[in-house]
């Protein structure tokens, strides 16, 4: 049976909506934050040489990073679903958003963030990050009006992998504790009915439900 490591209010979150959707037979394992520092417990130092979440256990295989989780399931679990056929143009759509979104689009969420979290707010920081956060919701916005999701008009897993800095973005992924963004979702509808309909999936209610303390 497949396990998944799941560190509560983190990207672990999609690798359960992402097993959801793929109706795969797996079992959870819950890790607690820190309540003092927010960091990783012991538990997942155990298993993870950077105490990173999410992991999973196939077998004897472990696999680390969002990303590389993700596409190790398709791979192994997915049958040719979520994932466009290789060598169309939404295969290329698929490949950048699954990159792009643990680097340019959470670039500026993590920017945002990260100094309220440290107290440590520099008002030329956030400058840019506003600046790095219309370059990308221009884009994105753009994408997913024109196409319904990110990767052309069918759900992939590439939508999983945008989703969780999208939602840290719209405050959404993490608890009300002093670490709200100051994205401009709002001003975006095409990415605010983007990510309602991502929210509608009945495997992602379900993965929520699943995910939380």
């Amino acid at each position: 049976m497949l396990i998944i490591h799941h560190l509560i209010y983190s990207r672990s979150d999609r690798i359960v909506w992402l097993a959801e959707e793929l109706g795969i037979n797996y079992e959870m394992v819950k890790h607690y934050r820190d309540p003092q520092t927010f960091r990783s417990p012991p538990s997942l130092w155990e298993i993870s040489p950077m105490g990173k979440a999410p992991i999973i256990q196939d077998g004897n295989t472990m696999v680390f990073e969002s990303g590389a989780v993700t596409e190790y399931i398709v791979d192994h679990y997915g049958q040719g679903r979520l994932r466009p056929e290789a060598g169309t143009p939404e295969y290329l759509q698929y490949l950048h958003w699954m990159h792009a979104a643990e680097s340019t689009l959470m670039l500026p969420v993590l920017l945002d963030v990260l100094p309220k979290m440290t107290q440590t707010n520099s008002p030329l920081l956030a400058g840019f990050a506003q600046g790095e956060y219309k370059t990308v919701f221009d884009y994105l916005g753009k994408t997913v009006g024109t196409n319904g999701y990110i990767a052309g008009s069918e759900f992939t897993a590439a939508d999983i992998m945008v989703s969780y800095p999208l939602r840290m973005a719209d405050n959404t992924a993490l608890p009300p504790v002093g670490l709200e963004s100051s994205a401009p979702c709002a001003e975006y509808p095409n990415i605010v009915n983007y990510l309602n309909r991502l929210r509608s999936r009945p495997a992602y209610q379900r993965a929520e439900k699943k995910c939380m303390p």
